[in-house]
């Protein structure tokens, strides 16, 4: 987490408030922490370098650093390299000529300054890249996993990870133990198996390296899935063998998906039509479709038929027809769907990319499940190359978003303007230049006709403006008005508390429109541990959640952070101390620049 400067912060709530999208959405909305407590740290700059204090201020990662943060990769995958383990906020990335290693919040090196790229963390071990294109493995311990350096890698999973060396494919374990590079191409483990291909052929082998299925199979799927592996013979049919190698189903079908989904996937037969198959091996629909859409969900399978888009039953029968262009699984009884042309485009690939991603069917496959990507899964060599950076063209779809229930009910219609990305409790649309809110039974709880419109769900409550440019509060339950139109702004400062603007002051308010300040502010931010900052003419303040000042300074403070565990930056004659919730300097403003990790 990374707790930014109020000012920095409150232009960007101003801004948010001047487009709808989800309150405190977006990269620099800090994370929910409430399950997960890690040391207080601050990175701190002096004299053009960063390093790292602890809550005693103290020192635990040297000012000698040009870059200190939690993650120091690109924009567009910061969050997710952030998010990729719930303990990943426990390590903070420096960076120093180039070249970016790991501490830990106890200043501890768990990786050296020594890598120009890395994987994200995954069952506890990440994958770098020197100045030498060697890839090595390290824990979150310290530790290297194995001493030896590879061409490629991929990531852990199931605690291996395939290894290039010398133009071969080999395996290494989380405890450093090594599967010989041997093989032409190799997959992932599941359930202690994975196919090899040998001298041209597909066989299995065990988490030891023994051999478990001769290879002797033209191609293989991905991975074991529900304990039965998809192959393909040298006639080109494909079917499935169980952990010992027993075809529980024969090759006979032109393709298959080669991953089950609630025990069922789709099969192909020689008329190119589909059907489905559970993991018992047995045909609960003969083929009938003319593509089989999304995997199933909920009971459900996107299907294509003569006579339009649906979704199918596992013994064939259609509960439904969606007239959409893509239709997608169905989650907690909801289900995406789009409508729009494809076209290609080119994109460079800044993140990692797994084996998955090569043999993805549609978007039934991929080690990142919050990615639907495109490609099938007959893409080809290399699949899994963890470390494709380069540019290349994909297949990509101009789309309009709509939302449908597991009875086929249009709960968000993709004929809307936008339809924004479901919350827990609703959705917010855009059409006609004005946007509303509906609920999950589809009832319009907001109609389409306000300006502006900011759902704050935690609250169960919609920030919004009217044609007058006037902001109040609607109930998210039945769209009823809690606070009056005759706000220039509304700010969330948490905990159900707003800050609202008139006549270019601030004050502070409940989401049920008590007044706790009149508006005698000029700016206010984010609060924490029961502190708010707010801005009067002598500079930033704390004052409680009753309006009462708590925290003040004998000189003016230009800046202040929001408190966390117990600690709250502050900016003084352009340099940036650590104060206590009593106001207690803990460290003197003597810093040039503090950012709360």
């Amino acid at each position: 987490m990374s707790y930014k400067k109020t000012i920095a912060a409150l232009a960007a709530a101003v801004l948010c408030l001047s487009f709808p999208s989800f309150a405190n959405e977006g990269p620099d909305a800090p994370k929910d922490t409430s399950t997960v407590s890690v040391p207080f740290t601050a990175a701190v700059k002096e004299k053009g370098k960063w390093g790292a204090i602890d809550g005693n201020g103290r020192t635990v990662i040297p000012v000698s650093y040009d870059k200190v943060a939690i993650s120091l990769s690109d924009p567009d995958v910061k969050d997710d390299d952030a998010d990729s383990e719930p303990d990943r906020d426990e390590l903070v990335e420096v960076e120093q000529g180039g070249l970016r290693g790991f501490y830990n919040r106890d200043g501890k090196v768990v990786v050296p300054v020594s890598y120009e790229t890395r994987s994200v963390w995954k069952e506890g071990a990440l994958a770098v890249q020197g100045k030498d294109k060697k890839i090595s493995f390290y824990k979150k311990d310290g530790t290297k996993i194995s001493d030896k350096a590879f061409e490629q890698v991929s990531d852990f999973q199931n605690s291996m990870a395939i290894v290039k060396e010398d133009g071969k494919y080999g395996y290494l374990s989380l405890d450093g133990k090594e599967i010989a590079p041997v093989y032409q191409e190799a997959r992932y483990f599941e359930d202690g198996l994975a196919p090899v291909r040998i001298k041209g052929l597909w066989g299995v082998i065990d988490a030891e390296g023994n051999q478990v299925t001769a290879p002797h199979y033209k191609d293989a799927g991905p991975s074991y899935s529900d304990g039965l592996l998809a192959v393909e013979d040298k006639q080109n049919h494909w079917g499935f063998i169980d952990r010992s190698g027993k075809e529980v189903v024969p090759p006979v079908y032109k393709s298959v998906v080669p991953v089950f989904n609630e025990h069922m996937t789709a099969v192909q037969d020689a008329n190119k039509l589909w059907g489905f198959m559970n993991s018992q091996g047995a045909i609960t629909a003969t083929p009938r479709f003319k593509a089989v859409l999304t995997p199933f969900s909920e009971g459900l399978a996107g299907v294509k038929t003569t006579d339009g888009n649906g979704y199918a039953k596992p013994d064939g029968s259609i509960a439904f027809m969606a007239e959409f262009d893509k239709l997608y699984p169905f989650e907690n009884g909801m289900a995406e769907v789009r409508t729009g042309q494809v076209e290609e485009t080119t994109v460079m690939r800044r993140f990692p990319v797994s084996i998955g991603i090569g043999w993805g069917w549609g978007h039934w496959y991929h080690h990142h499940p919050h990615y639907h990507h495109p490609f099938g899964w007959g893409i080809g060599f290399p699949i899994w190359d963890p470390w494709y950076y380069d540019y290349e063209t994909v297949p990509t779809i101009k789309v309009q978003r709509g939302y449908i229930d597991n009875t086929g009910k249009v709960i968000a219609s993709p004929a809307n303007d936008r339809v924004f990305k479901m919350g827990e409790k609703g959705i917010l649309i855009r059409n006609n230049g004005k946007y509303g809110w509906v609920n999950k039974e589809g009832q319009f709880i907001a109609h389409t006709v306000y300006m502006g419109l900011l759902p704050v769900e935690d609250d169960n409550i919609l920030l919004a403006q009217d044609d007058s440019k006037k902001w109040g509060i609607l109930s998210m339950d039945d769209g009823s008005t809690l606070v009056p139109f005759s706000y220039d702004s509304f700010y969330s400062i948490g905990d159900g508390l707003y800050g609202y603007k008139t006549k270019n002051q601030w004050g502070l308010m409940t989401k049920e429109g008590k007044v706790i300040t009149e508006p005698l502010f000029r700016a206010v931010a984010k609060g924490g541990e029961g502190l708010i900052p707010v801005k009067t003419k002598d500079g930033w303040k704390f004052v409680d959640t009753d309006g009462q000042d708590r925290i003040t300074f004998k000189e003016e403070a230009s800046d202040v952070t929001p408190f966390h565990e117990g600690r709250a930056g502050v900016k003084i004659k352009g340099k940036w101390g650590l104060i206590d919730t009593t106001g207690r300097f803990i460290v003197q403003p003597s810093y040039d620049d503090l950012d709360i990790l």
